[in-house]
């Protein structure tokens, strides 16, 4: 069934975060307002926890989805649009690079943040199929709003899948070291109890049918 390949989850775990600026930085480095940028977008299988694909035979996951893949938005004319390699990726809130690894598509940064208002300090957020920028390493502070890298060129993926930018978020556990982390690791519940990111986006969205020609076409 389904619901064995779900993922672990504390769904009354939290961040407590203030207002997040996220799409409003995403906006600005990536010059978006000209094109009057509306909602993001999503297809079945981009959100927290779906265990749907929305990619190539439009099948199922293995397991459930780890986080929110970020690669459409409408514009104030209802025109739907892509990202592409030259897309830039803001830090959503300061903190300090712990990891960086190769995944399916291209590099994940993880980066840890502090956060008094809940009782494990701290939070992780992940940055995936990326090119990470020039100076972007471990060890490095990162201050919200600065350019940590591109999204992935995906052109030649056996996968056939768009530029996306996979977003991940979460509660590590007093046990979890950085050393060898792994897209498994993420996958972990006794290493990190993941959260829904959504809120993060802190900006309208809209979830699309899967009959859809759109997601269809993806």
């Amino acid at each position: 069934m389904k619901s064995q390949n779900k993922l672990n989850l504390q769904p009354t775990a939290t961040i407590n975060r203030q207002k997040v600026q996220f799409t409003e930085m995403f906006i600005e480095v990536n010059g978006l307002n000209q094109s009057g940028f509306k909602s993001w977008i999503f297809c079945p299988g981009m959100l927290f926890n779906s265990l749907d694909k929305w990619w190539g035979d439009h099948g199922q996951r293995e397991i459930a989805h780890e986080g929110i893949d970020l690669c459409l938005y409408m514009d104030h004319a209802n025109q739907m649009h892509r990202f592409d390699e030259t897309t830039q990726i803001p830090v959503f809130y300061d903190g300090v690079v712990k990891a960086i690894f190769t995944d399916f598509l291209g590099k994940a940064v993880i980066i840890e943040h502090k956060d008094a208002g809940n009782a494990h300090g701290r939070f992780l957020s992940i940055y995936a199929h990326t090119k990470p920028r020039v100076g972007v390493q471990i060890g490095v502070m990162v201050k919200e709003g600065d350019i940590i890298a591109t999204l992935a060129d995906t052109s030649k993926s056996k996968s056939n899948i768009i530029p996306h930018l996979h977003f991940s978020l979460g509660l590590p556990s007093p046990n979890l070291t950085y050393n060898a982390f792994i897209w498994n690791t993420i996958r972990k519940p006794d290493m990190i109890t993941l959260l829904d990111p959504l809120g993060i986006l802190d900006f309208p969205y809209q979830e699309l049918a899967s009959k859809n020609p759109y997601c269809q076409n993806l």
